[in-house]
């Protein structure tokens, strides 16, 4: 579940950024960072599980 949930945030913030870069809306980036930030503990949580 973790996985989907890194890979989907992921993705999502690449979507956003790519339509930041081809308009320059910066209200865009709150969430691209978001998406980020759920995908580093996502991925931090995957690191922990043994």
């Amino acid at each position: 579940m973790k996985k989907f949930i890194m890979t989907g945030s992921l993705v999502f913030s690449l979507i956003l950024y790519g339509y930041f870069v081809e308009t320059g809306d910066g209200t865009v980036l709150v969430p691209v960072l978001l998406g980020l930030l759920v995908s580093f503990i996502c991925a931090m949580l995957l690191l922990t599980d043994k």
